[in-house]
């Protein structure tokens, strides 16, 4: 009986170290080179739209933007695009795994405003992104542009590409 006892309690220990050492990371000692393997960190991007009935077509230019992937899923980003004006909000919003090892997706809102300060509604970016390597991805990404009374005014289509900072 003794000997089923000590088995139980080993089992035991190593399912507590197991669960121990898969949970929230960081809080272990876990090194900054996991999270290179994820979203995790600040990275610069480069945006572009383009039309969205032709992918190759593309519209506006490029711009430069920041975005940072915190660990519990939730980001922030700034750029000025062509289509939001000096006086808009930081980017803020939510990401996730998706299916596959190198995929994720986001969610991510600014509001924007005309010079005199008056709220003219919130711009919604929702992207898929492939991780292309630990310090790269690419998006593929649907912009809502949304007037002050929750009308959406328009959908335009973008893209962007990132390398981590």
């Amino acid at each position: 009986m003794k000997y089923k006892t000590q088995i139980a309690a080993a089992t035991l220990a190593i399912a507590a170290s197991t669960f121990l050492a898969w949970s929230n990371p960081g809080e272990n000692g876990e090194s900054r080179e996991h999270h290179r393997s994820t979203l995790v960190g600040v990275w610069q991007v480069t945006r572009g739209g383009y039309a969205c009935n032709d992918p190759n077509q593309t519209v506006l230019g490029t711009f430069p933007a920041l975005m940072t992937f915190h660990r519990d899923g939730t980001l922030v980003g700034s750029a000025k695009s062509p289509v939001t004006g000096p006086f808009d909000t930081p980017e803020h919003g939510i990401w996730q795994r998706e299916q596959g090892s190198h995929n994720y997706s986001f969610r991510d809102v600014a509001y924007r405003y005309d010079g005199n300060g008056t709220f003219l509604g919130p711009l919604v970016l929702t992207a898929n992104v492939e991780l292309t390597s630990a310090n790269s991805f690419n998006y593929i990404a649907r912009i809502e542009i949304i007037d002050a009374n929750g009308n959406l005014v328009e959908t335009r289509c973008g893209r962007g590409t990132a390398t981590r900072f």
